[in-house]
């Protein structure tokens, strides 16, 4: 293993003396990890990395908890495949940790299940700071990194502790899918942390995690999408209904904007009474997550950064009427937010019918 001194992420410009932070711990018992709702593979290898850190270090007991579900097939197979432990945060009794960390995330952004005036430690994050996080005693968040497990890495590295190949396969996973294979906002330090991981990982497993089985839905949903987008200038729009899994408007919105004319991709649906967006930019843009901010305004929490975004309305919908009314003026409002005003849609693909194969 190099040296601390000579490694690129200790030449960072970011000064955050991991070693200082962890002695004021030292009197804790129990740890509660938080990732987001609905926890991607960042968030998930970010959580497992510091649960890991703070056995070695510590010697406290860790529970990772998340509020939602895992949904999409990637990041139930991680879960799965590496055998990461997680709770759901409503089965929580929050009285018996003395220690509280939230990672990927930060409070009050309405993306995680840490109440609103509970304690909070440790907050470890890579989207743009807010001035709630500052309420953690342990805060270091490097927005100008690609992903959060890039920091718990270092944590990690600099404090000399032991990864087995599931943890680095979580590492490397995650970088993967963040920065869609150093392609999308990475940075020198995602570089560093990628290759250093890839002696150490179990490749198999990690197959099985890029190339999970998806079950029908998967499909139907795909065939909804494609044939529901519209097209607005150089905006894809699509609204997804009623979704399986939440993640699923991140998933669909990654697709589409493969679209050669694509600069913009806005995806919504609705789960269990809420409505999801997500919304994906071309590196040229770079503004997504201010821009889903502006766009979605008081109406509901959102967050994001460069290249991709995301937000959950505040109010209930209550039926397909209700997300298509809330879409629409989403959509609006981004067109007039791109100087797209007056555009009108014209359908991705043809609306027509195919008639059945017959069979042979």
């Amino acid at each position: 293993m190099e040296s601390p001194s000579t490694s690129p992420a200790r030449r960072s410009r970011h000064k955050f003396s991991i070693g200082k932070h962890l002695d004021r711990l030292r009197t804790r018992k129990r740890a509660l990890i938080y990732t987001h709702d609905n926890p991607d593979p960042d968030s998930l290898a970010a959580a497992w990395g510091l649960a890991r850190l703070f056995q070695q270090v510590l010697g406290v007991d860790c529970q990772i908890a998340h509020g939602g579900i895992v949904g999409r097939a990637q990041n139930r197979a991680m879960v799965e495949n590496l055998g990461i432990k997680l709770i759901n945060a409503e089965t929580l009794d929050l009285a018996q940790f003395d220690l509280v960390a939230l990672v990927d995330s930060q409070p009050e952004t309405g993306n995680n299940s840490l109440p609103l005036d509970g304690r909070i430690d440790v907050v470890i994050d890579h989207h743009p700071p807010r001035p709630e996080s500052r309420r953690a005693p342990w805060c270091d968040i490097r927005p100008e990194l690609g992903a959060t497990s890039t920091i718990v890495f270092e944590y990690l590295r600099t404090m000399e502790i032991p990864m087995d190949a599931p943890l680095a396969t979580a590492f490397l996973f995650a970088l993967r899918t963040e920065t869609r294979d150093l392609g999308r906002e990475s940075t020198a330090q995602e570089r560093h942390a990628y290759l250093a991981l890839i002696p150490m990982v179990d490749h198999a497993l990690l197959y099985r995690m890029t190339h999970p089985k998806v079950p029908r839905a998967h499909f139907a949903a795909l065939d909804r999408a494609l044939r529901s987008a519209e097209i607005y200038g150089n905006i894809v729009a699509v609204n997804l209904g009623r979704l399986g899994y939440p993640d699923l408007v991140a998933e669909i919105a990654d697709l589409l904007l493969s679209y050669d004319q694509a600069k913009l991709v806005l995806c919504a649906g609705r789960y269990d009474g809420n409505a999801y967006l997500s919304l994906r930019a071309e590196p040229t843009q770079r503004r997504a997550g201010s821009m889903m901010r502006a766009i979605v305004g008081t109406s509901g929490a959102a967050g994001g950064h460069g290249t991709m975004a995301g937000a959950r309305l505040f109010a209930k919908i209550r039926s397909a009427r209700d997300l298509e009314a809330a879409f629409q003026r989403l959509v609006g409002n981004l067109c007039d937010a791109t100087n797209q005003e007056g555009q009108h849609p014209t359908p991705l693909l043809p609306r027509t019918r195919h008639p059945r194969p017959r069979p042979w």
